[in-house]
């Protein structure tokens, strides 16, 4: 199958192109806002690549978020535009399932960190069931390490990987001192353009494409709505 997947969600841009003979990533350290320019070029270029053209992709893949509003609304409406284009089925995943994917295997607890500013973190925790399949121990939060703490309480080592795993596993480790190992990954994100198209591939058998009215996912309000509530709400006071 030809598949193009995309992860815009934080800082990196990151894209890859697999069919059954070919696989090519590519990620870019760059601002989200400058995914728009970037992120078609890179899919047609590593199309080229492989042989094939855009027309030839059988199935579209993104992240859904949580992450940069800037950036998730650019994946998912470049994604879009291209799987309406194409008449090609779309699979948007959650941020935080594809950079627990990229870890290949841990004795412990798995806690997936991107910084969402304003002292708060969006959050994931998943860990290894009895058949070693990979499960979530919490949903995707906004939050603080806090919230983290019954989630992590049967866990002696925890490993925290995403884009902001070095700056957040000093912070989580300040509530345990020498309790609990805290282990900083920033090699595993590397996998994320690979990571995606096997969660994206596992969605799209066990669910199909998405339905056509599924969005980014924020978790939190953006800056212009609170904004907006707050100008409507003084309008109304007023």
């Amino acid at each position: 199958m030809n598949i193009v997947a995309a992860d815009t969600s934080s800082q990196a841009l990151a894209v890859a192109v697999k069919t059954d003979s070919y696989f090519e990533s590519r990620i870019i350290e760059s601002r989200s806002i400058m995914h728009s320019e970037k992120l078609v070029p890179v899919i047609t270029e590593l199309c080229a690549n492989a042989g094939i053209t855009t027309k030839d992709l059988e199935l579209l893949a993104c992240t859904r978020g949580p992450g940069s509003f800037t950036g998730l609304r650019i994946g998912m409406a470049a994604l879009k535009g291209m799987a309406f284009a194409l008449d090609k089925p779309l699979v948007s995943v959650s941020t935080m399932e594809v950079l627990a994917d990229c870890v290949p295997s841990f004795d412990g607890a798995v806690v997936t960190v991107i910084d969402a500013k304003k002292k708060r973190w969006y959050l994931g925790a998943f860990a290894k069931d009895a058949d070693g399949r990979t499960v979530r121990i919490m949903p995707d939060t906004d939050g603080t390490e806090a919230d983290l703490l019954k989630v992590l309480e049967p866990y002696q080592r925890v490993l925290v990987t995403g884009p902001d795993a070095r700056a957040f596993a000093p912070v989580l480790e300040s509530l345990y001192g020498n309790r609990k190992t805290i282990i900083a990954d920033t090699m595993s994100i590397r996998a994320v353009p690979d990571s995606l198209i096997d969660c994206a591939l596992m969605q799209y058998e066990a669910s199909g494409a998405d339905d056509i009215g599924q969005g980014p996912v924020y978790l939190r309000k953006s800056d212009a709505e609170i904004a907006l509530e707050e100008r409507q709400g003084e309008k109304n006071n007023g």
